[in-house]
């Protein structure tokens, strides 16, 4: 790539560096690097390009670091602690029990959570049990896997009070929080990658919010969600727009179409949904089951 015409050559560089769809560092003198770098390189202000996301580029592995854009950081710098201070998502990005227990055992981190993005996160609990309420009977069964400290469940209980509830969550501090908010609750702390500890045809609705992305196998969770849902009941997972979603504690970024193919053996409907831009994928669960 370097060895081209020298006019040639630099028009070409040019022209990546238009099209180019994330961070680009270039090769930097050492007297440019911000830290001692027999520790780590601290590339300065100015010494990277901008490039539009969508477009392609090439180029030799040594010579270019790409870096996508991120509010949260990517690891721990040498002398560094894991903290919230630069964002409450630093504190779970690395998807362990612990990161989430940093996370609901911290009352300030939890409100910090809550108040991001204007509220987005209370938006949504909202706008989801706005989309299902209508199929929520008063005698329902309900789950919510990866509940949390127990949000939409006790949102559906402020519109449907004679409801069974029951939640899983791999958090202990999350299941705790769950259980004192709603007592009358069934709550088991539960690592989802194997599988989920209920019975076949258990509850009659079966909700995942925000939490399929995080999975390293998320089609077993599925067919496990349809499994334990009763013949017509329903199943309703709800994920971030993969096309503008970043977090580094996701493992599957979707948009609808890749959602739409990701579910069609389960023949589920993908919609968006207005307020909060996240999707909604409903799989009606037949009265006869197939899967």
């Amino acid at each position: 790539m370097w060895r081209i015409t020298k006019g040639i050559g630099r028009s070409i560089i040019l022209r990546l560096r238009e099209l180019m769809p994330c961070k680009l560092v270039r090769g930097i003198p050492e007297e440019n690097i911000g830290a001692d770098s027999t520790q780590y390189d601290l590339v300065k202000k100015g010494q990277y390009d901008y490039v539009p996301k969508g477009s392609y580029i090439y180029g030799p592995a040594d010579r270019f670091l790409l870096v996508p854009k991120n509010r949260y950081r990517l690891v721990l710098l040498p002398g560094q602690k894991i903290s919230g201070d630069a964002g409450v998502g630093w504190l779970t990005e690395d998807n362990s029990p612990q990161g989430y227990d940093r996370l609901w055992g911290d009352p300030n981190a939890v409100e910090r959570f809550r108040e991001e993005a204007d509220g987005v996160r209370e938006k949504l609990t909202k706008e989801i049990v706005d989309h299902i309420i209508d199929r929520i009977r008063e005698d329902s069964h309900i789950l919510d896997v990866g509940c949390g400290v127990g949000d939409l469940l006790t949102e559906i209980t402020k519109r449907r009070t004679n409801i069974a509830l029951a939640g899983c969550d791999f958090s202990s501090c999350g299941i705790e929080k769950a259980r004192y908010r709603l007592p009358d609750g069934e709550f088991r702390k539960h690592n989802l990658e194997g599988g989920l500890p209920y019975g076949n045809s258990q509850f009659d609705a079966v909700l995942c919010t925000d939490t399929l992305e995080h999975l390293e196998f998320p089609c077993l969770i599925v067919e496990e969600m349809v499994r334990i849902c009763k013949p017509g009941g329903f199943v309703v997972i709800v994920v971030p727009d993969g096309d503008v979603d970043q977090f580094f504690g996701h493992l599957w970024f979707w948009n609808e179409k890749r959602l739409q193919e990701f579910l069609s053996p389960w023949n589920a409907t993908v919609e968006r949904l207005p307020q909060t831009r996240e999707f909604l994928a409903l799989i009606n669960v037949p009265q006869e089951k197939k899967f």
